[in-house]
């Protein structure tokens, strides 16, 4: 009888897990179709730091410099880069009157390198409003009208955007998407775009930042979190803190990116984040990464369990938590089918794999948090970052 009590507990647990997660990830807010007809047209400057890009600048450059809004700039940053990176850059620059390249001066002691890319970018631009892009994204010709029609709706000075995930790899399937639920549950969109949100609930995506120039200027852009390797979330508390309208949305029509292509880099990448987010999110991290392990493994657990039950005593009660199992298990597999195709266009049998993918981030997670105690810190593109 006990273990039919807590059967039904941990049942009640995990479909009220699976429904809160089933109603946050629907009502995630998106991105405004474009309105460019009768609306104002500023200038907009768009700003891409590029280190070793050989593999992925070209397609950023070619959904860069194919825009619909009529008035901007492409300014790219060459980050030291040593691969290909630098002559693909000239290739474009000089045919295409939009972009600039800028060779990135030595990196300052204590700075990130993105932080100066992105600064000395920022500095040599012209435009009313400043919009940062990973070289690894793929802007289709709508970007920034949608990001301008959005931004000038929502009176949002700052206005952050999740793309559409490219997955090719099996570990890039495996890994991301519970990566990327797990930020979703720690900083909820909805929350986020809320006018009473606190700076710490606040959240932006590197990949694409859309910021009014005067607000990146009063809060004194990259200079101000130069040291962080989580420079975007930062960067958009500090925008939060100083009273300025921080908003985010989903653009999945309007962008996309492949930031991994093999096991090695998602292990490197992640590495790269996952002491940064600890530390940003504090004991919030830890109780959303303890919840999604839960979610993750409590079903098939469950299920386990009362398998063995039957197998050994084979009553009602020990069937009755058979049934439980089976049950909870069967939703949180129909919740993950819906989640990586709704999401990631990924096939139904990722979904049985979603426990093994949550486990792999938590060990990538723990490793980080070893190498950094450890003195070894992490590294990423030839850099190493200690942890900040």
């Amino acid at each position: 009888m006990i273990g039919v009590l807590f059967a039904s507990a941990a049942t009640l647990l995990l479909l009220t897990g699976f429904i809160q997660d089933y109603m946050r990830l629907r009502c995630l807010p998106r991105l405004a179709r474009p309105d460019i007809s009768t609306a104002p047209q500023p200038y907009v400057s768009l700003l891409i730091p590029a280190r070793n890009e050989a593999h992925t600048i070209a397609r950023c450059l070619d959904g860069t410099l194919r825009q619909t809004y009529p008035a901007y700039e492409v300014i790219v940053v060459d980050d030291g880069s040593t691969d290909a990176t630098p002559l693909i850059l000239s290739r474009y620059a000089e045919r295409e009157r939009q972009l600039r390249v800028v060779a990135s001066a030595p990196l300052p002691r204590g700075w990130i390198g993105k932080c100066h890319a992105c600064q000395q970018a920022a500095t040599a631009a012209r435009g009313e409003w400043l919009l940062f892009l990973d070289a690894d994204t793929v802007p289709q010709p709508t970007l920034i009208a949608a990001l301008l029609t959005h931004a000038q709706r929502q009176n949002f000075d700052m206005l952050t955007i999740f793309p559409f995930l490219e997955l090719g790899s099996f570990w890039e399937r495996l890994v991301m998407p519970p990566f990327q639920a797990l930020i979703y549950t720690l900083f909820p969109l909805a929350r986020l775009n809320a006018p009473d949100a606190r700076p710490d609930e606040i959240v932006a995506n590197g990949q694409c930042i859309l910021v009014r120039r005067e607000v990146y200027q009063q809060i004194g852009g990259h200079g101000a979190v130069h040291s962080e390797v989580l420079e975007d979330v930062r960067l958009a508390q500090t925008a939060r803190a100083s009273g300025f309208r921080v908003g985010a949305a989903m653009g999945q029509q309007d962008l996309r990116v492949r930031m991994y292509t093999n096991g090695r880099e998602v292990l490197e990448g992640l590495t790269k984040n996952a002491v940064a987010g600890y530390r940003s999110g504090g004991s919030r991290s830890f109780w959303a990464g303890a919840r999604q392990v839960g979610l993750a493994v409590g079903p098939p657990d469950l299920l386990i369990w009362g398998g063995v039950l039957v197998a050994m005593q084979g009553d009602v009660s020990a069937w009755a938590v058979l049934l439980h199992g089976l049950l909870v298990t069967m939703i949180a597999i129909s919740f993950w089918i819906w989640l990586l195709r709704r999401f990631y266009e990924l096939p139904w049998g990722y979904a049985l794999l979603w426990p093994l993918g949550v486990l792999s981030y938590s060990f990538i997670a723990l490793h980080s948090l070893w190498r950094v105690h450890s003195g070894r810190g992490v590294i990423w593109k030839g850099r190493t970052y200690v942890g900040k």
